[in-house]
């Protein structure tokens, strides 16, 4: 009883630290350059970069007209910024130009028209529904197959390497993947048919290790969630993505979603009570996987066609046509019943423009047999061609399926979820002001952070690092310092290494917590 009653005395856990400088309300925390950096925005569109060691501002810039959706980094030097007024921006921001930005933070009414990093890219986008953006690298980083953990040997990405962002399309129930630094527009995810899924909300790009692939994990306005996978051909259009998973695990909105360190599984939450763990498909190497060319896109889900390269493949048993019974009505590969050609007719097995899908009618004057003439003659004496009879092609599967693990924590409004890089937690703000962290194996909550008066809109774990991952943020340390140099640099590792939780609230407070 003794020790119960102790328990049950302990204080209520306290935030290690608060940063105060916006003066609106908090819409996006995340750690950068190795938990040596913390990233800032809020609904005026100010950004504030601060430094975790001495929680002081190194720059201040207003990066948009409207709130923070989101931010990203690209490597060492390079900040990505998506806010309300339509717009995406890249930032360059090098260690070296930290000391000669700005530092006047909102709340001390700090000027617009004050000194920004240099701008390298903007990109117009759609931004009515609050769906802010994914950023994964076009090349998958070096992994363990076995552990998913990156060998510590291998070099990090840079910002010299490419990246893939996806957001919102102009038809908020797609969304569109683009390519930087050259800005071209790479992919489409269609709609969903024939369920109707409302607006995209969130969305995730993750590189699948098992199979080599890159999936756009997303969550939409009716409580849905979608895997679509990414082609791996190497063309230069427009192609478009195929779905590999349906659920609906919520009745409300999805307003946030994460996904593992190993990219196995993901988690959703909405403005229902519901988190929802999902396992990711296992997925072959996307070999078969040919994008479609978007002038092929019916009702949001276009079929599969060969490319010429594989019509070969056909001899040996592989035919890449689609069935008829699992056609649309309009497509042009089905036929209906006025298209039908007449009793004791017989195709011709060698279409005479293997390209052309469009439909061709069949009249019984084309069908009664000619005399051969010219090249024709020639031909006519060749042995015909075996007669295969067509399989259907991988069409996207567009049934509803049960997530792996649900849980109802009674409590509404999970505003933002983030697994830490561990894969063991996984944490949510809550519009109660609440910070909720879970198992992420049980789903099972763990710990209950309160210290914001309101709603807690944006929450992010530190990366969990190791004695190897930690090198000063990415700075090379001089062999020879000063005795204060080593104890600054003592002190930046020792806050590398914990493990921290932030999160932003409507009341533009920042609260650091450390945990377990």
């Amino acid at each position: 009883m003794a020790v119960e009653r102790q328990s049950s005395a302990l204080p209520p856990a306290q935030p290690s630290y608060i940063l105060r400088g916006h003066a609106s309300q908090i819409h996006n925390v995340q750690f950068v350059r190795q938990n040596t950096r913390l990233l800032t925005g809020d609904a005026d569109g100010w950004v504030v970069f601060w430094k975790v060691e001495t929680k002081r501002a190194l720059a201040v810039w207003k990066a948009h007209d409207g709130a923070i959706l989101g931010t990203a980094e690209w490597g060492n030097e390079k900040i990505i910024t998506h806010g309300r007024d339509n717009s995406l921006r890249i930032w360059q921001l090098r260690p070296a130009d930290e000391s000669a930005l700005p530092t006047v933070l909102p709340a001390e009414n700090a000027a617009d028209q004050q000194s920004k990093p240099w701008l390298l890219h903007t990109l117009p986008v759609n931004t009515l529904n609050f769906c802010a953006f994914s950023m994964c690298f076009e090349r998958p980083p070096e992994t363990n197959r076995l552990s998913g953990i990156t060998p510590d040997a291998v070099l990090p990405l840079t910002s010299d390497d490419s990246i893939l962002v996806a957001v919102p399309a102009r038809d908020d129930k797609k969304m569109e993947v683009y390519r930087f630094p050259d800005e071209k527009l790479r992919f489409v995810v269609p709609r969903v048919q024939p369920t109707d899924t409302g607006m995209a909300m969130a969305v995730r790009l993750v590189h699948h290790a098992g199979s080599n692939n890159i999936l756009v994990l997303a969550g939409f306005e009716g409580g849905l969630t979608t895997i679509h996978r990414l082609p791996q051909n190497k063309s230069s259009g427009l192609e478009l993505a195929q779905l590999v998973y349906l659920s609906k695990p919520h009745t409300q909105p999805i307003l946030s979603l994460d996904v593992s360190p190993d990219a196995r599984f993901y988690f959703t939450s909405s403005a229902d009570a519901t988190i929802a763990a999902h396992r990711i498909p296992e997925l072959t190497s996307d070999v078969e996987n040919k994008g479609f060319s978007s002038t092929d896109e019916q009702n949001g889900n276009a079929p599969f066609f060969p490319t010429p390269g594989e019509e070969a493949s056909t001899s040996a048993g592989t035919e890449p046509f689609p069935s008829q019974e699992n056609l649309p009505s309009k497509h042009p590969l089905n036929l209906s019943a006025q298209d039908d050609p007449p009793p004791g007719a017989e195709l011709s097995t060698t279409p005479a423009n293997p390209l052309e899908f469009g439909k061709q009618p069949i009249s019984s004057a084309k069908i009664s047999a000619a005399p051969p003439a010219g090249l024709s003659s020639l031909l006519s004496s060749a042995p015909p061609l075996p007669r295969m009879k067509p399989t259907p092609a991988i069409l996207p599967n567009t049934t509803i399926q049960p997530p792996f693990k649900t849980s109802d924590t009674k409590h509404s409004g999970q505003q933002s979820l983030r697994v830490r890089s561990d894969g063991r937690l996984l944490v949510t703000g809550g519009w109660d002001s609440r910070i909720r962290i879970y198992s992420a194996k049980t789903l099972k909550e763990v710990a209950v952070l309160k210290w914001h008066k309101e709603g807690v809109y944006a929450v992010d774990f530190g990366a969990v690092l190791g004695d190897g991952d930690v090198r000063g943020g990415g700075q090379e340390v001089c062999r020879k310092e000063t005795g204060l140099g080593k104890l600054q640099r003592q002190r930046e590792e020792q806050m590398q290494r914990k493990h921290w939780v932030v999160a932003g609230a409507k009341d533009g407070k920042v609260s650091l917590w450390e945990v377990f």
